[in-house]
């Protein structure tokens, strides 16, 4: 993936977050983790830190895709502007 430029891994990110399917599947990861973190008992403290986890790298995937769609977006106004001057 390193070949790839900031424009063209801004462009896949972003369409990658728009696609009802990786939203969908997304989602039911997560209310899956959620309904599975409500049914564990209190003191299953293993299982619950583990569903955490499990939360948190979904977060960190689409951290990570917003981030690459960010750095595209500043970039294309750092050249607007270079290219007004």
């Amino acid at each position: 993936m390193n070949d790839l430029t900031r424009e063209q891994k801004g462009l896949r990110a972003e369409e990658i977050l728009k696609d009802p399917v990786f939203t969908e599947v997304i989602e039911t990861a997560r209310a899956s983790i959620v309904a599975q973190w409500h049914l564990t008992d209190l003191n299953d403290v293993s299982t619950r830190e583990n569903l955490f986890m499990q939360g948190r790298g979904l977060d960190e995937v689409i951290r990570g895709l917003r981030s690459l769609v960010g750095d595209w977006t500043v970039e294309k106004k750092n050249l607007k502007r270079k290219r007004r001057k």
